[in-house]
């Protein structure tokens, strides 16, 4: 499956000559649309190109690099993927070989994307590795807001990329505003700032576990808002204390609910369900790389 990162090698006179300089030294020297993980480079980074809307720089807790998304549609759609517990790698702004795209954009009678007269190198928004059963299978996704789609011209450049995945047979998909569940993002972007809030030993991990549960079976028709402030004024503790900890075990899964129907703001004590890992104190605690 790395065939698809094959120009990276030395490429054709005739494409290095179509290519800027700028783009050479990106691929080359830069070693841009390089690496896994940690050490993966994005061909395009928030200071290369103009965004629609605002640009984010995050961690990403798949890998802990800081990851380059030019909208907020990319990060909605990025939150969606880095949340995934089966997402092993996410690589942004990943770059095609522009020599396969050159040659389908002839085959198949879509002008190649250029400027001034010069060959452009054609990106997609991301690269989802995912382990499924032990093995690794790649997705490549692209973002859109819808408005955009009326443009002939995207629809054209969607179509090339489209293609270009299909002949490498990876799945090839595209997401737009419509697609996005708002409710299960707004959960994710709750919870994510608490994922390595607390660094808790075995012990502490399940004393909490412990005493949120009984809580939330004492009390399971309560907001957990109100819930946790009791056990804060019970425990003798800072208000907002035990909030804080029940959003640190949901990120680490000790709890579930479903999160693509009920907002945070709403949810109660009864909608959430205790891991069966966390009760049997076989979880997998997860501590910040």
């Amino acid at each position: 499956m790395d065939n698809y990162r094959d120009f990276l090698k030395p490429q054709p006179k005739i494409i290095v000559d179509l290519l800027e300089s700028a783009i050479i030294k990106r691929l080359t020297k830069e070693k841009r649309g390089q690496g896994f993980g940690m050490d993966y480079k994005p061909f395009l980074t928030v200071r290369d190109v103009p965004s629609k809307g605002r640009v984010h720089r995050r961690p990403s807790i798949t890998h802990g690099r800081i990851v380059h998304l030019l909208s907020d549609l990319e990060l909605a759609v990025f939150l969606l993927f880095d949340w995934m517990p089966d997402v092993i790698d996410i690589r942004e702004q990943f770059p095609l070989d522009p020599e396969k795209t050159l040659t389908l954009s002839k085959r198949i009678g879509i002008k190649h994307p250029a400027a001034k007269g010069t060959l452009q190198v054609m990106s997609t928004d991301l690269l989802v590795d995912f382990n499924r059963d032990g093995q690794i299978i790649s997705q490549a996704i692209s973002v859109k807001y819808r408005d955009d789609l009326e443009d002939p011209r995207v629809v054209e450049k969607q179509e090339l990329e489209r293609r270009y995945w299909e002949k490498l047979a990876i799945e090839w998909f595209m997401f737009t505003e419509n697609e996005i569940p708002l409710t299960l993002i707004q959960n994710i972007k709750w919870l994510i700032p608490h994922l390595y809030s607390y660094e808790l030993d075995k012990s502490a991990q399940w004393s909490t576990f412990s005493r949120v549960l009984k809580a939330i079976e004492t009390f399971p028709e309560n907001k957990v808002a109100i819930v946790m402030k009791q056990l804060d004024e019970q425990q003798s503790e800072k208000a907002g204390t035990h909030l804080q900890y029940l959003r640190h075990l949901l990120a680490q899964g000790a709890f579930t609910w479903d999160m693509s129907v009920i907002n945070h703001r709403s949810l109660r004590t009864g909608q959430l369900l205790p891991s069966e890992y966390w009760l049997n104190e076989d979880n997998e605690y997860v501590y910040a790389q």
